[in-house]
């Protein structure tokens, strides 16, 4: 898992549909010029039963989620150190029945194709991933707490 400097990260607890809900989201939203680079917002996203734990994973899932984030970091740190910077993870949201994951990137293919390579020989995992353009990074100021 990478590093987080915690005063660069905020967390909130609460609910939502009556649920318990976890959220994990970038403190600031960067830089006009960080955003520019990074367009396209790639939301992956693990469902999972959440109905006899509030929403939440139980315990056999929570444990397979955190597998699966350390694969996909690892991936992500892998990049960076080769020069390799492939995506800013900006949120987490758990609850309600699944985690998602937010990340930017500069290119949906590429994203994909990298995220392919990194769970090459992994089993296989439960997410959907999605891509649309978010040059304003809406989908990290949706989750950031107001006010």
């Amino acid at each position: 898992m990478p590093v987080r400097n915690p005063e660069d990260w905020t967390l909130a607890q609460g609910k939502a549909n009556g649920n318990s809900t976890i959220i994990r989201a970038l403190a600031r939203v960067p830089m006009a010029e960080q955003r520019a680079a990074r367009p396209v917002l790639v939301s992956i996203t693990w469902a999972y039963d959440g109905e006899a734990t509030a929403g939440m994973p139980s315990r056999a899932v929570y444990d397979r989620i955190e597998g699966f984030e350390s694969v996909l970091f690892a991936a992500l740190d892998a990049g960076t150190a080769e020069g390799g910077d492939w995506a800013t993870e900006a949120a987490a949201i758990t609850g309600n029945g699944a985690r998602q994951w937010r990340f930017y990137a500069a290119d949906a293919e590429d994203f994909i194709a990298r995220f392919t390579t990194a769970l090459a020989g992994e089993t296989i995992y439960p997410i959907e991933l999605e891509a649309v353009d978010d040059p304003d990074w809406q989908g990290l100021r949706d989750v950031q707490p107001k006010g």
